[in-house]
């Protein structure tokens, strides 16, 4: 069924795109060659000279749109079919058009991607301009699996832009209106009427300008800042024209995939979570069920939800880790922070040495233990379940508690530290051996040539020093198996349940990520995926094995990182927004619902 929420317009374009010749008044006409065969073309038209509407579209790869129109019935107006092309940026499309004033108009409008797939295609009727200038909302329905796309005829264009005030907590909204030529209109104040989605913590108060209005906290102050609510502010005009925009706008900067989970950082280092909550490893209580199958009914959330502040911290994470049953994660005090494991409680890390409570800088979780980096002196802390000495300590310690974590007794300072289902691996700092400990049923950890450490009661630690010179530029893990990144021009190499697939292709991939049965890397920021594909974690458009290194279908075209769980796939793009694909059956993809798989990448909900 056809979605028709208006998907939000990418504020960040600049008003001077909209005075663009090329997207306003220059929608150049597209002349069409067809053989004898096929029905005759529709005759190209120049653009509209006086165009009195405003057309507008956004969503993810959106990159044109053709419209054509057939008025009905007028003799001032040629009955021939017109097609135009409206040309985007960045998955918005605006442009300027005309309608007739006293006849009705027939309208087909396609939508296509960058690749020049038709994704979208809808047609109906418009009355004539002068019974109606309210703003018309015209479908798109998609053309096969996906969201509807929704096409925006006004008067006018309403461009709000929301910034920071000098006073910390308060924001300033600004809005600007523009003709369908691109042009400022000219515009009354009072004929603005400024609103909020949600009140209850936020006024508004007059702007310095004619078109600003300032959002400042209630009286008194709330103790959130307003960067955490999801109160939105809109502006509207008398004909029904109204434009919304979240307060803040912030993007994605990490994010985790873990067995049924995902969770993710924003700019302001807020932490959401999402998915299989049956754990605890949301950090927050739900109560939805994801699937219809009795096996697998369970709470989960299928939107990103924000992790309860635990007690005592900032409420503001600079790392997160989403593992099989918990969740890890830094905070903006150094202090290491774990959720799951059989409930939402939050638990913190006491690690102490000569005295001095330890903070951190990286944190890694498994199935059920976590490892953490120190701030100053470069170690690794492990704690929770250590059946195979995944948590540093003695096989005969199954279990470490957060209040004594153990300190990794590795000869080595270390750099970074990520953690499989139940063995860790790291990078030594001088950045030339990796060292793994743990479960070593598939050589996980031990891998096909490493060095034992000598015994030191806790171990073994084996090491993987590939020549002992040899760069070693990043590490990842899986239950099963164990990837490096090489440099010098010696790509990537695994070792474990991975150590069949053909990861060569990848060359030197600035992001590598192992799940249980993929291999995803990102190199020159476009994203590539091997291995199993049984719940379309490859996000390829199929659930085909590839026994090479394949791209990620677009949209989008460009990652700027990728993480691997289980059976699911996420990745970041260079501005911030979240994509997943692959097993859903508990909400992990982050779309608002739940299915069987997602196959290709699909844009994580707007917390």
């Amino acid at each position: 069924m056809f979605n028709r929420r208006v998907l939000t317009i990418a504020l960040s374009l600049l008003p001077t795109l909209l005075a663009s010749a090329a997207l306003l008044t220059g929608c150049q006409p597209k002349a069409e060659q067809s053989p004898a065969s096929t029905p005759p073309p529709i005759p190209a038209s120049a653009p509209p000279a006086n165009p009195n509407l405003v057309l507008e579209a956004t969503g993810p790869g959106l990159a044109r749109l053709e419209v054509q129109l057939s008025a009905k019935g007028s003799a001032a107006v040629s009955t021939s079919p017109l097609k135009f092309e409206f040309k985007g940026i960045d998955g918005l499309v605006v442009g300027g058009i005309e309608l007739p004033s006293d006849v009705a108009t027939d309208y087909e409008i396609t939508a296509f991607d960058a690749a020049g797939k038709a994704t979208h295609k809808g047609r109906g009727s418009l009355p004539g301009l002068a019974r109606n200038d309210r703003p018309r909302l015209l479908p798109l329905p998609p053309t096969g699996e996906g969201e509807g796309l929704v096409v925006s005829l006004t008067r006018e264009r309403l461009v709000l832009d929301v910034k920071p005030s000098a006073k910390p907590n308060n924001f300033a909204a600004h809005l600007d209106v523009y003709d369908p030529l691109g042009k400022p209109t000219k515009i009354e104040p009072l004929d603005i009427h400024w609103g909020l989605t949600d009140a209850r913590d936020v006024r508004l108060i007059p702007g310095p300008g004619r078109f600003d209005i300032q959002l400042v906290p209630k009286d008194p102050p709330v103790l959130m800042r307003i960067c955490d609510l999801s109160t939105q502010v809109w502006a509207c005009l008398p004909n029904g024209n109204c434009r919304p925009r979240r307060i803040c706008v912030d993007p994605w900067t990490a994010i985790s995939a873990g067995g049924s989970h995902t969770c993710g950082l924003t700019k302001n280092k807020i932490a959401y979570c999402w998915g299989s909550n049956t754990q605890g490893e949301l950090g927050t209580p739900t109560t939805d069920a994801c699937s219809n199958a009795t096996t697998f009914n369970s709470s989960c959330s299928k939107r990103p939800l924000a992790v309860d502040c635990p007690a005592g911290a900032p409420c503001r994470f600079t790392q997160i880790s989403s593992g099989q049953t918990l969740t890890a994660a830094i905070d903006t005090n150094g202090d290491a922070w774990w959720w799951g494991r059989g409930g939402v409680a939050h638990h913190k890390v006491s690690a102490v040495l000569a005295g001095s409570p330890v903070k951190f800088t990286r944190i890694a979780a498994g199935y059920g233990h976590a490892c953490a980096l120190s701030q100053a002196r470069s170690e690794i802390w492990c704690w929770g379940t250590n059946g195979y000495g995944e948590a540093g300590a003695p096989k005969t310690t199954l279990d470490v508690p957060d209040s004594a974590p153990v300190r990794v007794l590795a000869p080595l300072k270390f750099q970074k530290i990520v953690a499989g289902g139940e063995h860790s691996c790291a990078i030594g700092n001088t950045g030339v051996d990796v060292v793994c400990w743990g479960r070593d049923d598939d050589n996980q950890s031990s891998g096909p040539s490493s060095t034992q450490a000598p015994a030191t009661g806790t171990g073994p630690y084996f090491f993987q020093q590939f020549g002992g010179l040899t760069p070693i530029l990043d590490v990842t893990a899986s239950q099963t198996s164990s990837c490096v990144t090489l440099g010098a021009n010696n790509g990537v190499k695994c070792w474990g349940a991975h150590r069949t697939w053909n990861v060569t292709p990848f060359g030197t991939p600035e992001h590598l990520a192992a799940g249980f049965g993929q291999v995803c890397a990102v190199a020159g920021q476009v994203a590539k995926c091997v291995g199993t594909n049984n719940w379309g974690e490859l996000g390829i458009g199929s659930m085909m094995l590839q026994s090479a290194p394949v791209a990620v279908k677009a949209p989008p075209a460009l990652y700027a990182d990728v993480s691997a769980g289980d059976a699911h796939t996420c990745g970041l793009t260079p501005t911030g927004d979240a994509y997943c694909w692959g097993d859903n059956l508990q909400g992990q993809i982050g779309i608002g619902t739940a299915s069987y798989s997602v196959k290709e990448p699909a844009l994580v909900a707007t917390p």
